[in-house]
């Protein structure tokens, strides 16, 4: 019996014969099935992962926009923190109120409120915030920085209120140097690191700014009654202020030079007065350059006179004259007696007394006076502590 033909595509049963059969149905193997769809449970999975995501998010985005991560936007206690340091802060006269709140501003972004109440700076009470003012270094010159970058153009601020004609040599200091000279000297923040930038700014504003040399004052003496009156010149020095002062050679204390004029006093008349003399130079940054000089003058010697009365003090001997006894150059504070004689003896006062004990309360004044008849004559002489003035009659 002859053997089927096989069919043309090489594939199935036989002609005539029913397809194989595996299992209940035809077609592939049971491995070779299509998978079930998980479609339904993916669905579901995502829907339940959204909800846990938006959670998330929500979370994280409450935290971002109020601050709590500590990076983004400021918080209402960093914002609380931002104000009280600004308006409390020291600040140099050149920044602005605003330059203050900017400065502020990138402090609180860098630490945050937590961080500089920790510190110390800030003091965080319920839902209050206060400034203590306990900087430490690297913050304060921080805000310094700050300070400097919200200003613009920190070098023309500073150079306008430094008076300097030249701001450009200032504008190539180092920013880092003069927040240091800023933390130094405006807030008054003492700390090794911070000075030594301040020391950097100061150098470098030397070698920009200060005089090379300062020539020495000039002094010239005139004698005046207990001292010397001394005319002062100081060195000019352009774009900025020479102060002069003076100190006497027995003192400690230097005495202003007002007007290019000084005093300065003796114990008594006749004596010689010394002192040194001071023309110096500060610069806004702290740095102070100086010259002496010293000068010697002798002051106006005692005197003793007596001058004629207008009137006469003793009406009742009328007609009279009446004189009075001057003085000028005895020690102040000091006690006289002053000796009247008459041709060279008693002086025969209607008082009964030839002399008279006087207190020296200014350096020149009156002591005492005498009366005689119209026309009288006689030689009349006083004393005192060896000098003597006859009445002029």
């Amino acid at each position: 019996m002859a053997m089927p033909a096989a069919p043309a595509g090489g594939y199935g049963p036989p002609p005539a014969q029913p397809p194989v059969a595996y299992g209940s149905a035809y077609g592939l193997p049971p491995h070779h099935q299509p998978k079930k769809s998980n479609k339904g449970l993916l669905i579901g999975l995502g829907a339940a992962g959204a909800v846990v995501l938006v959670a998330l998010l929500g979370t994280g985005a409450w935290a971002f926009f109020t601050g709590r991560l500590g990076f983004g936007p400021l918080s209402a206690e960093d914002k609380k923190a931002v104000t009280a340091i600004a308006a409390e802060a020291p600040k140099p006269a050149w920044a602005s109120d605003g330059d203050a709140r900017c400065a502020a501003e990138q402090l609180v972004k860098d630490e945050r409120s937590e961080a500089l109440g920790k510190a110390g700076l800030i003091k965080i009470t319920g839902e209050t915030v206060t400034y203590t003012g306990a900087w430490r270094g690297q913050q304060a010159t921080t805000y310094a920085e700050g300070l400097l970058s919200c200003s613009g153009d920190w070098s023309k601020a500073i150079g306008k209120e430094w008076a300097l004609a030249d701001t450009g040599c200032l504008g190539d200091v180092d920013e880092a140097a003069m927040a240091g000279l800023i933390t130094t000297q405006v807030m008054e923040v003492e700390d090794a690191g911070v000075q030594k930038k301040a020391d950097k700014a100061v150098s470098a504003l030397d070698e920009c700014y200060t005089s090379d040399e300062l020539t020495a004052p000039t002094a010239t003496a005139t004698p005046a009654v207990l001292g010397v009156d001394f005319t002062v010149k100081g060195p000019a020095v352009e774009g900025s202020e020479v102060v002069l002062r003076a100190k006497s050679a027995d003192s400690t204390e230097w005495v202003p030079v007002t007007g290019g004029k000084v005093n300065i006093p003796v114990r008594e008349g006749g004596q010689e007065g010394c002192a040194t003399f001071e023309a110096s130079i500060s610069y806004p940054w702290g740095t102070t350059k100086t010259s002496e000089t010293e000068a010697c003058g002798k002051a106006k010697d005692r005197r003793l006179w007596w001058t004629k009365d207008k009137t006469c003090a003793q009406p009742k001997f009328a007609p009279c004259s009446s004189w009075t006894l001057h003085y000028e150059g005895y020690e102040l504070l000091s006690s006289v007696t002053i000796k009247l004689k008459l041709n060279g003896g008693n002086c025969q006062s209607a008082s009964g007394s030839c002399s008279d004990t006087a207190f020296v309360t200014k350096p020149s004044g009156t002591w005492t006076n005498w009366t005689a008849p119209k026309g009288w004559k006689d030689r009349f002489t006083a004393e005192v502590d060896g000098l003597t003035a006859v009445l002029p009659n």
